[in-house]
């Protein structure tokens, strides 16, 4: 059975905690797919760290930890395109067979994913070929923007790519997902997405694809580029949902709707930014409506998402505290109850994104039935 969303989320506290919250009835419908962040060594850094005599595996091992504990799916995704392709632990293992070995502790089902860009890489090649995958499982071929946007044009190699992935791995089509990820797709438009999918799907439709996933992040990674003004709200169009309806009822292939969540996929990760602006990133249909404060380091801080959230939950658009927790939680903030940090709101933004897509998606193939069936 296949999931009926698949949100590329970074393997950090904020989204552990988003996914840990989330009901379970939507963990249920989803599966996850995790980017493994690297190890960063700042000048401040927690005692586990300073005392460890091989960081890289502790580092990788408590990130399993806390992504086993968090992800309430029977199914989820991960992958290492953060690390380089031949990157080993201190004992000489590749990070992706450590991390495939830590995270199969989770009883869960973990479809391995092969970068299309990154096959050639010897090391990689045989670390995937490696891996114990139960036996049914299926494998995620993930084809980069790059990928999509250039070598798909030059369709030998890019069909040969493929079926060398395939071969080499003893696979079948019919064992393998396709994830097209445009990643970053702020200055893409919806109509040059559509004429690259369709281009894709074309080629793919001549094999037994088990399913392809779409996927792209339409949020700035900037928030000015989401709301020009500070102290103001504004609307950022959702442009992966737009590509992914275009195309449900016309592919010969399932298809698979995903997206990056609240977050930008290009953002830069651990950078200490104190003119951070205050903000709120609310999922709505087809959009994200956002509402953004000033820099942190000014006047009220933090305190600043009490004001931001009474904006919030006396807009049209929330939907109340019963939805999710992470709506719970904002109305809570609009009372003076909580307040939270950074990480606190990549946990509220997303647990409401991720709840509020698989309300989305699902009503959106009730309407699709309804339709084939009053046709019939």
């Amino acid at each position: 059975m296949y999931p009926i969303y698949v949100p590329i989320l970074k393997a950090k506290k904020g989204e552990f905690t988003a996914l840990k919250k989330l009901k379970a009835a939507y963990s249920e419908k989803i599966a996850p797919f995790f980017e493994i962040p690297i190890l960063v060594r700042k000048q401040k850094e927690p005692k586990w760290l300073v005392e460890s005599t091989q960081p890289i595996t502790d580092h990788l091992q408590r990130t399993a930890k806390k992504l086993v504990s968090s992800c309430q799916s029977n199914a989820f995704f991960f992958d290492i395109t953060q690390w380089k392709a031949d990157s080993y632990i201190e004992t000489g293992e590749h990070v992706l067979s450590y991390l495939h070995r830590e995270l199969s502790k989770s009883g869960a089902i973990i479809h391995p994913v092969v970068g299309f860009d990154r096959w050639d890489i010897l090391d990689y090649q045989i670390a995937l070929k490696n891996l114990n995958i139960p036996d049914g499982t299926n494998y995620c071929i993930r084809i980069d923007s790059s990928s999509i946007i250039d070598d798909s044009y030059d369709v030998d190699y890019f069909t040969g790519t493929l079926e060398k992935i395939m071969e080499d791995l003893r696979l079948s089509s019919k064992e393998v997902m396709i994830m097209l990820d445009f990643d970053d797709i702020t200055n893409k438009s919806i109509e040059s997405l559509n004429d690259h999918v369709k281009h894709v799907l074309n080629i793919l439709s001549d094999y037994e694809f088990s399913c392809v996933i779409i996927s792209g992040g339409s949020f700035p990674a900037f928030i000015n580029k989401a709301v020009k003004d500070e102290n103001s709200s504004d609307y950022v169009t959702r442009r992966e949902i737009h590509v992914w309806k275009s195309f449900i009822d016309d592919s010969m292939l399932p298809l698979i709707f995903s997206d990056y969540g609240i977050r930008n996929p290009k953002a830069k990760d651990d950078i200490i930014a104190p003119n951070a602006n205050g903000k709120i990133r609310y999922t709505i249909g087809d959009k994200f409506f956002v509402v953004r404060g000033y820099a942190k380091n000014k006047d009220e801080e933090y305190k600043q998402l009490h004001g931001l959230s009474e904006i919030l939950v006396k807009s049209p658009h929330y939907l109340g505290p019963e939805f999710s927790w992470g709506d719970e939680c904002i109305l809570a903030c609009s009372k003076k109850e909580i307040l939270g940090g950074n990480t606190e709101w990549v946990s509220h933004d997303t647990n409401h994104h991720i709840s509020y897509v698989v309300e989305e998606i699902a009503e959106f193939n009730r309407v699709r039935a309804a339709k084939k069936t009053a046709a019939i």
